[in-house]
């Protein structure tokens, strides 16, 4: 290694000095050739002193210097649940002053929903609007997310088996259609993009344009109570994305009117079982006792397990 040491060092020596006597500019200092000159007679090579970088106050301005383009940032992909969850504010209850009962003023809101545009992709898919039906006064309104093909192929609130089994608890709360309000947010089936798929949830933007419509119709029925039939009817009204399950069991409030939450008879028809059909059971007999009704023994017995 002490061998090859000075060889390297004449090499340098040499090929800075035929630079020097060429002409060209040397990248090192004078200095530091002269050093390099005098270690040729000493075993241990000298200590040289590096030229610092200058600094970037002292550096030449470069001009023309293009800019770094900015980096590509991937956009963040929005899960269908996420998009869910973005349901507009329920809008306050609209004050509708006096004239005209009830029954007519729902009959004048349905003559203005009837030819709504506001959804084009709904407008025109839609076989029927499902405006809603029953008491004009009822002090109970069941309230869903959207209707289904059923309700759009007739033009009415909870047909198919998943309305007969809503029937069947209205029988036995003692109550009728003809007594209760039902409607939806949505007045129009949010029918898939293709035919076989079926219905899909509604999108926010839908539900903003549609919920004034069940504003106008709480303001005009007054329920005392209101049933919001699964999770869709919730994130329209509250803008929750919990489930059903955590959500049920306990009042709600929109504008003044208590709000139960409950199972979706759909979700009945799917899971029959006597342990969730009583789980909907309990809710509505909350509801009873909220609307003042008597319970009776007959009536706290349904669903449950037979000793």
């Amino acid at each position: 290694m002490s061998d090859l040491l000075p060889a390297a060092l004449d090499l340098v020596i040499d090929a800075l000095q035929s630079k020097q006597r060429a002409g060209a500019d040397l990248k090192a200092p004078a200095s530091v050739l002269a050093a390099l000159q005098q270690s040729r007679s000493s075993s241990n090579p000298p200590a040289v002193a590096v030229p610092s970088t200058p600094t970037a106050s002292a550096a030449a301005p470069v001009e023309n210097r293009q800019p770094e383009p900015p980096r590509a940032v991937e956009p963040r992909r929005v899960s269908p649940k996420t998009a869910q969850s973005a349901a507009p504010a329920f809008p306050p209850l609209p004050d509708l002053g006096v004239g005209g009962s009830a029954f007519e003023r729902l009959e004048a809101l349905q003559a203005e929903v009837l030819p709504c545009t506001l959804c084009p992709q709904l407008a025109s898919r839609r076989s029927h609007v499902v405006f809603g039906e029953g008491d004009a006064a009822a002090e109970l309104m069941f309230v869903g997310d959207a209707p289904g093909p059923e309700e759009d192929a007739a033009g009415r609130p909870f047909m198919g088996e998943a309305g007969g089994l809503l029937d069947k608890m209205l029988v036995a709360m003692g109550l009728s259609r003809k007594e209760v309000y039902l409607t939806s947010v949505l007045k129009c089936y949010p029918a898939a993009a293709l035919a076989d798929e079926g219905g899909r949830p509604p999108a926010p933007d839908e539900i903003g344009r549609c919920a004034p419509y069940l504003a106008t119709q709480i303001a005009i029925v007054k329920p005392k109570v209101i049933v919001a039939l699964g999770a869709g009817a919730m994130r329209a009204l509250f803008g929750s994305t919990e489930p059903v399950g955590k959500l049920r069991s306990r009042w709600h409030e929109l504008h003044g009117i208590p709000v139960m939450p409950t199972f979706n008879p759909a979700y009945l028809i799917r899971n029959s079982a006597n342990s969730e059909k009583r789980k909907v059971w309990e809710d509505l007999l909350s509801v009873l006792e909220r609307m003042g009704r008597t319970v009776t023994a007959k009536q706290q017995g349904y669903f449950l397990a037979k000793k």
